[in-house]
């Protein structure tokens, strides 16, 4: 998911027995997740925890397989989409249910996406950025420019771009054409919510209210339903007899049981309290070699791990505004070291750009026809000191920024190890840890020199990426660069190659030419999984499902 990797890190003091709320030690399977969940409201997570949760529980229109590739899951085929390319109608399967017997329709799913826009959820983006009637141009009280802004109750959304035909069809209306937006379709705001379910159970009749996610009696269309929710401690989950494939469902009962310490997730599964550790320390694994014939990633992952370089309108860093320095700051990192810092061995590589591997490209993986052509960052101790020198800086004459991330040991020894390398280079960086909520939120307001990024792409695309840097209104955007937005925006309007080389030119200008981002590194997490457990399957952007999991008795 834009997903930004989220990996809480409090300390569990204690490892309880795995029961409670129906589940626990009488589940068949037993996931143990790395921080506390959201509520389960498709519309507001954004988090890998929650979603991959929701994942089990709903079934959307499309989703991802093992290779990235957008299939059809409720819909019976791939969208038919009108020579414009601004009007997708697509087909649901007939016959399917929610876990109550009621009907699965095409007004579930509109009424959903609807719904989620005053939400303000992060990913609503997809739904307001893209489909019609769901946005207007409001006046920036700051800069006086007119922005597009979303909609925020459901009455202002009359002309909502999307409708239900009939019971089985739904139609949608884009604002401008879009070569990825099935892929969107394969997030989690776009999962279906019963209007009437929502009338009786939000609070207050609040429809922007999520706590009804968390009641014992929502209704799903998944593979599974929820029966108990506690955030900070379990989530049980029973088979949806109901289910299209129900008869295909051999699990019968999940628990995912909050544990944040990784070390205390090892322990549970090497005592067997648990099957599927989703938050392992690297180096316990490699200790042992039981532990490491049953480690399980999801290959390819497509993540990255970068240094964003605060150029834009909130930096207050005069400095940072020079592209040579920004470049310098790059060349000065020694990523072979920063890789040993991090201690991930072959779950980790060193990145050249923004675009981590797994992502397709013209004809291939995207990041390998980059390389091919040209590196877009690389360690040259040399030229940094070079360039440096030429702007005055020296052993005597330091250039002192600050570098803030949240704290934990990962994000430390990568902190640590680029701290070394930049001091030969004349950089003297300052390393600013702080509580992840504190940190998320400076990040996204612009409050930092350096920070720490890492990403999970949220739909198979390099727009998963790319996006993050078009519009002043997007979180975290610190580059407000129009000649990147042109580029970008110029490339998606064409089609296939043409498009692939229009975005390659983006992130060339975004990485190559201006340096705004320092990438480091793309890596993928270690999770355990019980060698008697068979069947799970994966995306690359880390969605795992478990609805066709087989345990051996």
């Amino acid at each position: 998911m834009k997903k930004l990797l989220t990996y809480s890190l409090c300390f569990l003091m204690a490892l309880t027995c795995l029961t409670g709320c129906g589940g626990g030690n009488q589940a068949d399977l037993r996931v143990a997740v790395g921080g506390d969940t959201a509520d389960l409201d498709p519309a507001i997570v954004d988090d890998s925890i929650t979603a991959n949760i929701l994942a089990q529980v709903y079934q959307g229109l499309y989703t991802l397989d093992t290779d990235g590739n957008v299939i059809p899951s409720l819909a019976t085929d791939m969208p038919e989409i009108s020579e414009d390319g601004l009007t997708y109608t697509i087909k649901m399967k007939e016959g399917t249910k929610w876990s109550d017997g009621k009907p699965v329709k095409a007004s579930d799913f509109v009424f959903a996406w609807k719904r989620a826009v005053p939400t303000q959820g992060y990913y609503t983006q997809f739904i307001w950025q893209y489909i019609d009637g769901t946005s207007h141009m409001v006046k920036d009280k700051k800069t006086g420019a007119e922005v597009d802004t979303p909609y925020t109750t459901m009455d202002e959304l009359k002309d909502f771009g999307a409708k239900a035909l009939d019971d089985t069809t739904i139609e949608i209306k884009l604002k401008a054409k879009c070569a990825y937006f099935t892929s969107l379709l394969t997030n989690t705001v776009f999962y279906p919510v019963r209007e009437d379910y929502l009338k009786e159970n939000a609070k207050d009749g609040d429809f922007n209210d999520s706590s009804w996610g968390n009641k014992d009696d929502v209704p799903y269309n998944g593979a599974f339903k929820v029966t108990s929710v506690n955030t900070k401690d379990e989530v049980v989950m029973v088979k949806n007899e109901e289910f299209a494939d129900a008869d295909k469902v051999e699990i019968n009962t999940i628990s995912f049981k909050v544990m944040a310490d990784m070390d205390a997730q090892t322990s549970a599964f090497e005592s067997g309290d648990i099957d599927f550790a989703t938050s392992c320390n690297i180096d316990s694994i490699n200790a042992k070699e039981e532990l490491k014939e049953q480690s399980w990633k999801i290959d390819p992952f497509v993540c990255n791990y970068y240094v964003l370089i605060n150029s834009g309108e909130e930096n207050t860093n005069e400095v940072l505004k020079d592209k040579d320095i920004r470049n310098a700051l790059g060349l000065s990192i020694n990523r072979a070291n920063v890789l040993k810092a991090l201690g991930y061995g072959e779950n980790a590589y060193e990145l050249s750009g923004l675009i981590p591997a797994g992502i397709p490209g013209v004809n291939g993986d995207f990041r390998e026809e980059q390389d091919e052509v040209k590196k877009l960052a690389s360690y040259d101790l040399e030229q940094a000191k070079a360039i440096m020198e030429s702007k005055g800086y020296s052993k005597d004459n330091m250039l002192n920024l600050t570098y803030k991330y949240n704290d934990n040991t990962m994000h430390k020894n990568v902190a640590q190890a680029m701290q070394a390398s930049m001091k030969d280079a004349y950089i003297n960086l300052e390393l600013v840890a702080t509580e992840k909520e504190a940190f998320f939120d400076a990040r996204d307001k612009g409050d930092f020199e350096l920070a720490r990024h890492a990403m999970t792409a949220d739909f198979i695309d390099l727009m998963a990426y790319l996006s993050m840097y078009v519009g002043k209104t997007t979180l975290g955007n610190t580059v407000d660069d129009p000649e990147f937005e042109r580029l970008v925006n110029t490339a998606n309007v064409l089609d296939g190659a043409e498009r692939m080389k229009g975005l390659h030119d983006a992130e060339n200008y975004l990485v190559g030419d201006q340096h705004y981002i320092i990438p480091l590194f793309g890596y993928t997490e270690p999770y355990l999984l019980s060698s008697k457990v068979t069947g799970v399957t994966h995306s690359p952007e880390g969605h795992y499902q478990l609805a066709y999991a087989k345990i051996a008795k």
